[in-house]
Order: C-alpha cells, then sequence, then structure tokens
C-alpha cells in the first residue's frame, strides 16, 4: 500500500511538473500546432516569408485588387481552406480583396511557432509586403479565436481603419485554462498559476487600451464554451471605440457563420 501511494505522488509530481515545463518553455507551439494542408487552397496570389531561423508564414491573396482590403488572422489549428468558403468568398462579393495569414508550420507554411516574438515579426514583414497594395484608410484587420490575440497584439504598431476580433479571449492565461479544463486528461492543470508560468499575459484590455484611435468591434457567442461570454463581460474595460456584438445561440466553432451578415456590415462601415 505504501508503495502504491508513493508511486500515485510521484506520478502527480510529475504530471504538474512536465506540464509547468510545458507550459512556460513550449507555450507558442503548443498554442499554433504544425498542421498539415489538407485540400487545394484557391488563391489567386501566394508570398512566403521567412524569419531569421527560417521560419516561414504565408499571406494568401484571394481576389482582385479591390475597392478594400481584409487581412485575416486565423485560431490555432489555422485551416485556410475552410475559411474560403465560410468567410472569404462573402468579403470578395462586397469588394474585399482577402490577405489570409498562415501561421509557420501550418497551411504550408515552414518551420514552427517557436516564440511569439519571431511570429509578431513576421506578420509585421506580412503587413509591410500588404501595404504596397493597400492604403491604411482602406484596411482591416479581422482575427478569430487565438488569431483575435494575434490580430490586436500585432495591430498595435500598425495603421489600419478598423479591427474585427470573433470569439476572443480576455487573456491568454483564461484561454489556456478554458483550453485545459475543456480535456479531462488536462483538466488538473488548470490548477496551476497558469498567468505565471507564460511569457505574457497579453489582456485585451492592455492591447485594446494602445488602440484608442481604432474601431474595435468584438463579436461573441452565447453559447461559446473556449472563450465564454461571460467572462468577457466580466472584464469588460475598453474605451469608448470598442464594441460588443452579442451572437445568440452560436457556438466557438460557428460564431462567423450565425454573425456573417453583421460582421459584413460592420467590415463595410470602417472602410468608408
Amino acid at each position: 500500500m505504501q508503495r502504491f501511494l508513493i508511486f500515485i505522488l510521484l506520478f502527480i509530481s510529475a504530471y504538474f511538473s512536465i506540464g509547468a515545463y510545458l507550459l512556460h518553455e513550449k507555450m507558442p507551439t503548443l498554442l499554433f500546432p504544425p498542421f498539415a494542408l489538407i485540400d487545394k487552397t484557391h488563391e489567386l496570389s501566394k508570398y512566403e516569408l521567412s524569419d531569421s531561423a527560417n521560419n516561414g508564414l504565408i499571406i494568401r491573396e484571394y481576389g482582385k485588387l479591390n475597392k478594400n482590403c481584409l487581412i485575416f488572422f486565423p485560431g490555432q489549428h489555422g485551416g485556410v481552406e475552410r475559411y474560403e468558403e465560410e468567410i472569404f468568398t462573402s468579403f470578395q462579393k462586397n469588394n474585399f480583396t482577402v490577405f489570409a495569414i498562415s501561421y509557420s508550420g501550418q497551411d504550408g507554411a515552414k518551420g514552427y511557432v517557436d516564440n511569439i516574438s519571431s511570429l509578431v515579426e513576421l506578420i509585421n514583414k506580412a503587413m509591410i509586403k500588404i501595404s504596397t497594395k493597400c492604403p491604411a484608410s482602406k484596411t482591416i484587420a479581422y482575427g478569430r479565436s487565438m488569431g483575435a490575440t494575434v490580430a490586436a497584439y500585432a495591430m498595435v504598431d500598425q495603421k489600419i481603419s478598423g479591427l474585427i476580433l470573433e470569439s476572443v479571449a480576455p487573456s491568454l492565461s483564461l484561454a489556456v485554462k478554458n483550453h485545459l479544463r475543456s480535456k479531462w486528461s488536462l483538466a488538473p492543470l488548470s490548477l496551476l498559476p497558469i498567468s505565471k508560468l507564460l511569457p505574457s499575459e497579453y489582456k485585451l484590455s492592455d492591447l485594446l487600451s494602445l488602440l484608442k484611435e481604432t474601431p474595435v468591434a468584438i463579436f461573441q457567442g452565447t453559447h461559446d464554451t473556449k472563450t465564454p461570454l461571460l467572462q468577457l463581460e466580466n472584464a469588460w474595460n475598453y474605451n469608448a471605440n470598442v464594441s460588443l456584438h452579442i451572437v445568440e445561440n452560436s457556438l466557438h466553432s460557428n460564431t462567423h457563420i450565425k454573425a456573417k451578415n453583421e460582421i459584413l456590415k460592420v467590415a463595410k462601415s470602417m472602410v468608408l
């Protein structure tokens, strides 16, 4: 019995120690795990950028150069193929050229996301590339899920006419805790001091406080369990330039579909 108890204690200790190590040292790769491109994509043009470690980022351009431009940041699992139909087509029909970002290791981009600073450096390069085709006054950024946090963080030093965030978490630590709690095998790790293990909290309120001159629209589903609406409302401390659009009866996976028309309406109002 004593040996069994010692084994259990050692197992628990190893479980939490390994979990803490991974959360502290490997968080960028855990947030943006490698995902292969499954289906053929239908972009008009494709550009690949690289950082000093040869990690890549892909920009896919959809549609002819229209009056307005949308820069799209996907969630942690990429999935550019699904968004071609679910998001890009409707924007193209409404006079937007879409520039879709694929992170390192995802959807055909080489390497992997080894740190957030390198990812933002690549996004800055992408913004310079896109700015040669799109004036800031006609450009908006749209980030969904984890991509919403990336978009908010990356746009702090950029000039754009609007920012759309969909299914966003109030902070990275809350997003991580929600994810851990959704998996029975990982749920105990949510007891760890997540905010102290992360290199940065990436609080949405901090990021948006630096975007006071930029219109920001947040779309959040009422039935989203990954980034719950209540968490966002409880942490609401934003300036008047930030608006909240509650999407009734929508999950984390389909808020962008349920709110498609409203998102388009808001996007068009940002580039008038």
